[in-house]
């Protein structure tokens, strides 16, 4: 199923709604980045050359700020707001700071599958309702999934980090198309925290089928300029990007998920 959608269109009506409520939402933002929930997916990954080494580093995020990255050289890293470590650290202190830090990791994780994740279905409860004309939701919305199927929010947040996770360490690609693949999974768990795993995950790919590249321009590069102006104002200009982008996002789930309705009705 494909959607008959544009960027452009994508951000006029995104544009239209963020006049009523930009400031709230402004507030969302920062407060679903504070508890580590700024991304889709609790984790994240990437891909990159480094510029001195020339080694391709390949990284798998968590929440908050803690990364695993490997190169092609086989030289490993763990990275942590408190420590980053290779193997070129002394035995005595290095294994001290390397535990401290895997007992970091393991809280991080803990704390992203328990909270972020949860947080992220209330961030896209919030703009999903705010873009559909929905005035009276308030910054409340953010946590109103540890009021509903909370139980049931975390498994399933938690099998497609999981999936995504999985599918990465075959290759970097694989799992940048499954992260495409399910990235309607929030939103749908958002309308309906009671859907199962199977449920998100096959809405999720029918939704997608068709637009994953187009999505994966929309997220990823029709934004930069905005991003790099928000780089020379000292990454102070990302916070002011979020509601934007995210209204963005909440408007393309309103139009696929409208698409697919549609179609769903002609077809009977």
């Amino acid at each position: 199923m494909t959607a008959l959608w544009t960027r452009g269109q994508l951000k006029d009506q995104a544009k239209a709604c963020l006049r009523n409520f930009y400031w709230q939402a402004f507030l969302v933002c920062l407060i679903a980045a504070f508890l580590g929930a700024g991304t889709n997916s609790f984790f994240s990954f990437g891909a990159r050359r480094d510029s001195r080494s020339g080694d391709m580093k390949v990284t798998v995020g968590g929440s908050p700020n803690v990364n695993f990255s490997y190169s092609d050289q086989g030289r490993v890293k763990v990275e942590t707001p408190l420590y980053s470590t290779s193997r070129q650290f002394q035995v005595g202190l290095g294994f001290l700071v390397f535990l401290i830090a895997m007992i970091v990791l393991c809280v991080s994780l803990v704390f992203g599958v328990l909270v972020s994740n949860v947080i992220q279905v209330g961030k896209c409860r919030y703009f999903l309702k705010k873009t559909a004309g929905i005035c009276e939701t308030g910054v409340g919305e953010l946590f109103s999934g540890f009021s509903e199927s909370y139980g049931n929010l975390v498994w399933v947040m938690f099998q497609q980090s999981l999936y995504i996770f999985l599918w990465s360490l075959l290759l970097v690609v694989p799992g940048i198309i499954k992260s495409y693949e399910y990235y309607m999974v929030p939103y749908l768990m958002a309308e309906n925290p009671r859907l199962s795993w199977s449920e998100a995950r096959d809405l999720s790919r029918r939704m997608m089928d068709g637009n994953k590249f187009n999505v994966f321009v929309l997220s990823q590069l029709s934004f930069i300029g905005w991003e790099i102006l928000g780089a020379l104002m000292c990454g102070l200009g990302y916070v002011f990007l979020a509601p934007y982008k995210e209204a963005v996002y909440a408007e393309l789930y309103h139009t696929i998920n409208n698409g697919l309705r549609k179609d769903m009705h002609y077809g009977l």
